[in-house]
């Protein structure tokens, strides 16, 4: 022992044992409070990503409450229940939003130069220590911030405002005549009760139904949208109807009908109610024909006598009034010019307005209803009303066989330039959907070579008439077929996956909503219909 000793005392330079005990004991003290550090820097780090988790979490849920018009206190109260299921149990939330009537230019929160919906959440959160608690540091203060988007949108209403838009009404009836029921100077907005429940100060101006009940429902959607001062507002949205293809009155044709800046969007909900208060059912004029003369058959659309299935006598066929365009063929009727539900044409505007003023980060949605099938189009680039020999006006196969403008087969399709005999208004409307709802790169092989705008569609039929008229091939019906294609591409790019497809087995499955396809049996359950939609906005993390 003496002689390991004095080896010891000569090894570390004549230190003294009680020295070389000291070393070794410091050494392992400072061994374990390594370790310790490690296991308490390891609390952190997991606690650090938990926090992390659950403010990504908290920020999604505040965001999420921006669209349905909640309270600052509301958004806070998501965050922290948000919070909790994550297991964060934290000391402090704060939640922040840009303050527009005082913006901070260095804030992440206001932008240029259009607003965001973005919101803040920072957390704070105590964790307890392990090893460090000997040394007197029982807990560490932790804190993470996300921000958050409630996804800024544009949004494009494609209103069909054809004649049968007033045919709620039994033949017969004076208010089935847009002559008579756009009226505003004899139908300002009356107490009925409609207007009772008419978002639009003083009432909704005329009396054609269902359109009464699709201007309101469409007003209450906007509110839902522009929610904001023009100046403060995120979002913007455009109005486009559409009646023919050819027509230069924006009442008779299709037409983006909101100005805003320039580019046809919108972020002033005066404005947008104002366009939507205004608009009226499709119904021409007198028609001036080539030679001058004044066309008495077509319009307006005063006759009232029982319904004459007579293709062949213009004079009997009144009982619809179906407002008929100018189009009197010398060899005989055209059908291409007395159509107008030009739904294809609606969709090319829509998607166009993409194109115009572009916000990529945007959510990009279209929103389009119809009360019947499409028969109608845009007109052909070779095409002129007033030139007979120009005739039919866009793609209509037949002259005068109903329905008008269809091949009477929604089963084939056909091409434009491949097959231009039988290139439809159905097939038209199918094309435009492919170019608003696939996407522009890496899209999918259902939409060929369509390079689209990748915009979410959400199709809305109102009425029978997407339901009565029956195709003769399959037994569905050209309308709810038609719009259901176009939900099914506005869903995911590509109407490969149909949410619809096991909807067809009876009539009564055809009013089913599925995917991004509603049915509303008459104009009163419009508001549930866009309700539902405006309840399917969509949020995403951006930071």
């Amino acid at each position: 022992m003496k002689r390991l000793l004095s080896s010891l005392t000569s090894k570390t330079g004549g230190h003294s044992q009680g020295q070389t005990f000291i070393i070794i004991a410091a050494g392992f003290l400072a061994l374990v409070a390594f370790v310790g550090l490690a296991v308490d820097l390891g609390i952190v780090f997991l606690s650090y990503a938990k926090l992390g988790r659950g403010v990504d979490a908290a920020a999604l849920a505040a965001a999420s409450q921006i669209r349905e018009g909640r309270t600052l206190a509301e958004m806070q109260e998501a965050a922290e229940n948000a919070l909790a299921v994550n297991g964060v149990n934290y000391t402090s939330v704060v939640l922040e939003m840009c303050d527009y009537a005082h913006p901070d230019p260095n804030s992440q929160l206001c932008t240029e130069p259009y607003p965001k919906k973005l919101v803040r959440v920072t957390v704070s959160a105590t964790t307890p220590l392990a090893f460090l608690r000997v040394l007197g540091f029982n807990d560490i203060s932790l804190t993470a911030s996300a921000i958050s988007e409630a996804a800024s949108m544009d949004v494009v209403l494609v209103i069909d405002i054809s004649e049968s838009m007033a045919w709620d009404k039994p033949i017969g009836d004076p208010l089935r005549d847009p002559n008579y029921c756009n009226d505003t100077s004899t139908f300002p907005g009356s107490e009925d009760g409609v207007n009772e429940r008419s978002p639009f100060p003083g009432g909704t101006p005329g009396e054609c139904h269902p359109f009464e009940e699709v201007k309101n429902a469409a007003g209450e959607f906007i509110l839902r949208i522009l929610d904001k001062d023009a100046d403060e507002e995120e979002d913007r949205l455009a109005i486009v109807t559409f009646g023919n293809g050819w027509s230069s009155d924006e009442d008779l044709g299709t037409f983006v009908r909101t100005v805003g800046d320039g580019t046809g969007w919108t972020s002033d909900r005066d404005e947008a109610m104002n366009v939507v208060k205004n608009l009226k059912v499709f119904s021409p004029n007198y028609c001036n024909n080539p030679d001058g003369s004044i066309n008495q058959y077509w319009g307006p659309c005063r006759q009232y006598a029982p319904f004459t299935p007579n293709p062949e006598d213009p004079n009997n066929f009144v009982g619809k009034m179906y407002c008929f365009s100018c189009g009197d063929h010398p060899s005989g009727f055209d059908g291409s010019t007395k159509t107008s539900t030009n739904i294809g044409g609606g969709l090319l505007m829509a998607g166009n307005m993409f194109a115009a003023g572009t916000r990529e980060d945007a959510l990009w949605i279209v929103v389009l209803l119809t009360d019947g099938m499409a028969n109608a189009t845009n007109a052909d680039s070779s095409d002129d009303v007033h030139d007979f020999s120009t005739y039919p006006i866009g793609f209509c196969p037949n002259e005068w066989v109903m329905p008008l403008c269809q091949d009477e087969d929604v089963t084939t399709r056909h091409d434009k330039t491949a097959d231009p005999d039988h290139y439809d208004a159905d097939d038209y409307a199918r094309d435009m959907a492919d170019f608003v709802g696939c996407y522009p790169t890496q899209q999918s092989a259902a939409c060929g070579s369509t390079q689209g705008q990748g915009a979410v569609i959400f199709t809305i039929g109102l009425g029978n008439g997407v339901l009565d008229t029956i195709n003769e091939v399959n037994g569905k019906p050209y309308g709810a077929a038609l719009l259901r294609y176009i939900a099914a591409v506005g869903d995911d790019g590509d109407a490969d996956t149909d949410l619809c497809e096991h909807y067809w087995n009876n009539p009564s499955e055809w009013e089913e909503w599925c995917g991004n396809y509603y049915f509303s049996p008459e104009g009163d359950q419009l508001s549930a219909v866009f309700q539902d939609i405006a309840s399917r906005i969509f949020t995403r993390l951006n930071r």
